[in-house]
């Protein structure tokens, strides 16, 4: 499939201008660093995934270089893997398969998703195993990601290249006037070693556990040296970066300045005017750069530009490196704007925070699981804190470490607060966020309040050294009105299974056991607790029994979703969810 098949599927955004300074976080730069000649490889774009199809996992030879096979692990045989492209309020369903040698998961990271969908490496799928992936698209339209999240795998997966776009569209957006088609433009950022041509070899040493495995070669959508053919207008170009370590200072060669449309969960409620960014594994920036004031003929070139960070060894953080070349050949016009106004963000209050959590990211030893949060590495079976739905959180994160901390959340996105106690943010922190640029010896504030699912999830360093090293937590969304799922799934010899097929659409069963005669209840709830639904209400004598229910018939007819149901009796209380996807 080509570019074009690809990109009509329906991106759109908007913007709006205003201006503010660019991003001085680190200092010392280097003026004087030497640009890697590029020889020139035309853009690459992935294949669209088909919502519905299949996600097998297995290794494959691809080329990455002209002529030459590269031996990559791959989603379908594709290097990125296949891009997403779904419309918000649809569902999403991907049946996994793991033709790999090792556990694997996906994470659709900066998606909202039920705790099972999430991809936690709690739920690895084996070797040779299948599991379907199926949630309804809550988030806002804007560009995301997914790739492999299996314990201490992490990091050499995503390397070796499973990683790919998962763009959410919104017809809602497309009267905005951002440019669409074939000049909505997105770009997966990764590095490579050189030394290695043509193999992504992974052999992380100490010094790439320290400070992450970086490399000196880029690659844009899989392709090296790349160049990208464009007209005399305005683009939209999507930002990822899908490097397991390196941060990028993102800027044009001429320093030329663009708008930043958008952040890791969809469009600001302005567009800033800037001439540089940082962009740190994991997060997501949406740029308008104009091509107008070129002529036919002339090239800029997309780059990192040098700056001083933490680091020794060969490969360096903070290296400049040239990343895309923009050579401009037409003058077909997108039609694009920058628009005069976005839709409104709504801000969190700081005087409505009800709880405050505190987190001390510090770097000891020379070992494994030198990278610790409030002096704890991961353990799978350990909550380390538990966050109750719908009550605002700071979340207070002092860097300890002489070192680059990209730090996410899993499940729904946060909003930076403040910089060492400035709320004066760097353009690409405001608007909606679920990572956010940690740097050595700082403090930044994050506001955060979980709205929708309840379960398992995770925060960490997305620096992938980092985070198989031991940077990540558990922390469980619970229900503050009693709605818990209880996982002993025993109590007093009272038995609620899991409901079968989960997810489903109509129709599902649910079978308990109830150990003596007496009454009980059997009820469906909706998120926030509301009863809405009663399957069985009084006298039962002891057995098994099993109820079918059909969402089509339930008060007309449940969204897509996470429900819980609830079996009663007397003092016992068990519940479990299950989701409906439409």
């Amino acid at each position: 499939m080509n570019r074009r098949d690809m990109i009509l599927k329906a991106l759109q955004a908007g913007a709006f201008i205003s201006s503010v300074k660019p991003m001085q976080l680190f200092a010392n730069e280097k003026k004087d660093a030497l640009l890697t000649e590029m020889t020139g490889n035309p853009l690459r774009f992935p294949p669209v995934f088909t919502n519905g199809g299949t996600m097998s996992l297995a290794t494959a030879n691809v080329n990455v270089w002209p002529g030459q096979n590269t031996q990559v692990l791959a989603i379908n045989g594709s290097y990125p893997g296949p891009s997403v492209i779904v419309e918000k309020g649809s569902v999403f369903t991907a049946h996994f398969s793991n033709q790999h040698n090792e556990p694997a998961t996906i994470h659709w990271h900066g998606i909202n998703a039920p705790e099972l969908m999430d991809g936690h490496p709690k739920d690895a799928v084996p070797p040779g195993g299948n599991y379907t992936y199926t949630f309804p698209v809550l988030n806002r339209a804007g560009t995301y990601f997914y790739h492999s999240h299996a314990d201490m795998l992490t990091a050499e997966h995503v390397y070796r290249g499973f990683a790919g776009f998962f763009i959410v569209t919104d017809p809602a957006e497309i009267p905005l006037g951002l440019p669409r088609g074939d000049f909505d433009v997105p770009l997966c950022i990764q590095d490579r070693r050189s030394a290695n041509i043509p193999q992504f070899t992974y052999t992380a040493e100490l010094n790439d556990v320290m400070y992450g495995y970086l490399g000196d070669a880029p690659l844009i959508n899989g392709t090296p040296d790349a160049y990208f053919e464009v007209n005399r207008t305005l683009y939209r170009f999507r930002l990822l970066n899908g490097s397991n370590a390196r941060v990028y200072k993102i800027a044009l060669s001429d320093n030329r300045p663009f708008h930043i449309i958008g952040t890791d969960g969809g469009l600001k409620d302005a567009a800033v005017q800037a001439a540089s960014f940082y962009l740190s594994p994991g997060e997501r920036t949406d740029i308008l750069v104009d091509f107008t004031p070129y002529t036919i003929g002339q090239n800029v070139t997309l780059k990192s530009q040098a700056f001083t960070a933490p680091g020794a060894g060969s490969y360096r953080q903070g290296t400049e490196l040239n990343l895309l070349r923009f050579d401009v050949t037409g003058n077909t016009a997108s039609g694009g704007i920058v628009p005069a106004t976005l839709p409104p963000i709504t801000y969190y209050n700081p005087a409505d925070v009800k709880i405050v959590r505190n987190f001390t990211l510090t770097m000891s030893g020379s070992g494994m699981n030198m990278h610790r949060i409030n002096g704890l590495t991961f353990v799978m079976d350990r909550i380390d804190w538990q966050t109750p739905l719908n009550s605002l959180e700071e979340w207070k994160i002092l860097n300890a470490s002489n070192n680059i901390h990209p730090m996410h959340s899993h499940s729904e996105q946060f909003q930076v607060y403040s910089r060492n106690g400035s709320t004066d943010l760097p353009p690409a922190d405001k608007g909606w966020k679920d990572t956010v640029l940690i740097y050595p010896f700082e403090t930044v504030r994050l506001l955060v309040r979980f709205t929708g699912y309840r379960g398992i999830f995770l925060f960490h360093c997305h620096n992938l050294e980092h985070e198989d090293d031991g940077m990540m937590l558990n922390f469980k969304i619970t229900d503050p009105i009693g709605i818990n799922e209880n996982n002993s799934n025993v109590a007093e010899g009272y038995v609620l299974n899991q409901n079968y097929p989960n997810p489903f659409n109509p129709s599902t069963n649910i079978i308990f056991e109830i150990p003596k005669d007496g009454n009980i209840s059997l009820k469906l709830y909706d998120q926030l607790g509301k009863e809405i639904y009663t399957m069985i209400d009084g006298f039962r004598r002891k057995g098994s029994y099993e109820v079918s229910i059909n969402a089509d018939l339930i008060n007309g007819g449940l969204s897509s979703g996470e429900y819980f149901y609830k079996l009663s009796a007397g003092n016992v209380l068990i519940s479990k969810k299950m989701i409906v996807v439409k």
